[in-house]
């Protein structure tokens, strides 16, 4: 995979999750929060912050998962409600991401191969039909551009120029 593509999925996913993490310091008496990155098709997908002992209560924890754990932990979930779910572990921590000063801090915490799977199902199920993982940065940015220009309205159109032009420095 392209470096620079890896980055950028990383930081982009990091800024948009850090924004669940601010909204989570004003809930105090909270203690697991959910990041919800899309409803589409039956199908949900978001990211959960979860304690260690809270994770630890579910039934049918391998193991080899409870291994992994830290005092806090990210989850990817992607699910119907109804026949299951795939659950990718994407980082954790000894403190909690609340702790977190910014979208990088957080990006930092996360696991490379896990959050690509995870993206690569969020991709998917949004109806975005690339793989990120071959191409190189241009042609990444390139797609990005082809859907976020398929998906913004007219009004919104500027807004997302911006991002982009923004992406590419």
């Amino acid at each position: 995979m392209d470096e620079k593509v890896a980055q950028e999925l990383k930081l982009a996913f990091s800024l948009d999750l850090y924004e669940t993490v601010k909204a989570a310091r004003r809930n105090r008496d909270e203690h697991v929060f959910r990041h919800t990155m899309a409803e589409e098709g039956g199908q949900m997908v978001f990211v959960g912050m979860f304690p260690k002992k809270d994770l630890l209560e579910m039934p049918n924890m391998t193991e080899e998962f409870a291994a992994r754990l830290r005092t806090f932990n990210l989850l990817g979930v992607v699910t119907d409600g109804k026949s299951g779910l795939d659950m990718f572990y994407l980082g954790g921590m000894n403190k909690p991401y609340t702790t977190l000063n910014n979208g990088r801090e957080l990006a930092g915490t996360l696991a490379d191969e896990p959050v690509f799977a995870f993206l690569e199902m969020y991709f998917r199920i949004k109806g975005m039909m690339f793989d990120f993982r071959v191409m190189t940065y241009d042609e990444f940015l390139k797609a990005v551009e082809s859907e976020v220009f398929k998906s913004t309205s007219f009004s919104r159109m500027s807004e997302a120029q911006e991002l982009l032009a923004a992406m590419e420095n």
